[in-house]
């Protein structure tokens, strides 16, 4: 399979849009997704997702999900924290579970941290 890659200029824009998006709707972070698409099947070249992390009460709903349905729960997730840009990756089964689900650990990974021992 092909490398895909962005451009300077895609990845330039790209986080001009996420910069505006996050002073715009006030939010503290902005994750940009790209999926690449395959160019047999799908509309675009690239779809890009501008996400947000969970609130307290998105990622309770996500945990608890997650728990009956881990797939579900991710798709919930996604729609939940989905701030702009192409909804289709949130929509479309394929764009969703072979693309932007992947990347979604990203937006909950925690911090780096370490228990000191007393």
């Amino acid at each position: 399979m092909e490398e895909k890659i962005l451009t300077l200029e895609q990845e330039t824009e790209i986080k001009k849009r996420a910069y505006k998006l996050k002073e715009d709707k006030k939010l503290r972070k902005i994750y940009p997704i790209v999926v690449f698409g395959e160019n047999s099947v799908d509309d675009k070249d690239c779809y890009i997702a501008y996400m947000t992390e969970p609130t307290f009460p998105q990622f309770s709903k996500f945990m608890a999900a997650s728990k009956k349905d881990e797939v579900n729960a991710m798709r919930q997730l996604a729609k939940d924290c989905f701030v702009d840009g192409d909804k289709e990756l949130v929509d479309n089964d394929s764009l969703f579970l072979f693309g932007l689900m992947g990347q979604l650990s990203e937006i909950i990974s925690t911090r780096q941290n370490v228990l000191v021992n007393l």
